[in-house]
C-alpha cells in the first residue's frame, strides 16, 4: 500500500482548500484518505467507488477534527471545522 501526502496546511476555522489529485497522479490510485491534526485527532474517509459512472466519493468513517471533503472530477475541497488547526492529509492507496 502506497501514501501519499497530498495537503499539509494551517487552517482557520471553516477555511478551504481544493487538491488536484489530477495533476498530482494518485487519483486512479484512492482507498483511503486521512487526515491528523498535531493533537493527534484524526479523520478517515474511505473511497466509494461508481464503476457504472465511473465515478466516486469518499464516504467518513472516522471524524474526531470536523472536516468536510466533497470530491468532484478530480478534485478535491476539504473545509476545516469550527477551530485553527495544522492538517496533513494522506491519500492511501
Amino acid at each position: 500500500m502506497n501514501n501519499f501526502m497530498v495537503l499539509a496546511k494551517e487552517f482557520v476555522a471553516n477555511e478551504s482548500a481544493v487538491i488536484d489529485l489530477k495533476s498530482s497522479g494518485v487519483e486512479d490510485k484512492l482507498k483511503s484518505l486521512v487526515f491528523q491534526n498535531q493533537k493527534g485527532q484524526s479523520a478517515q474517509f474511505l473511497w466509494q467507488s461508481d464503476h457504472v459512472e465511473m465515478k466516486g466519493y469518499f464516504k467518513e468513517v472516522i471524524n474526531d477534527l470536523g472536516v468536510k471533503v466533497a470530491h468532484y472530477d478530480g478534485h478535491l475541497t476539504v473545509t476545516n471545522g469550527g477551530g485553527r488547526q495544522f492538517l496533513e492529509a494522506k491519500v492511501k492507496g
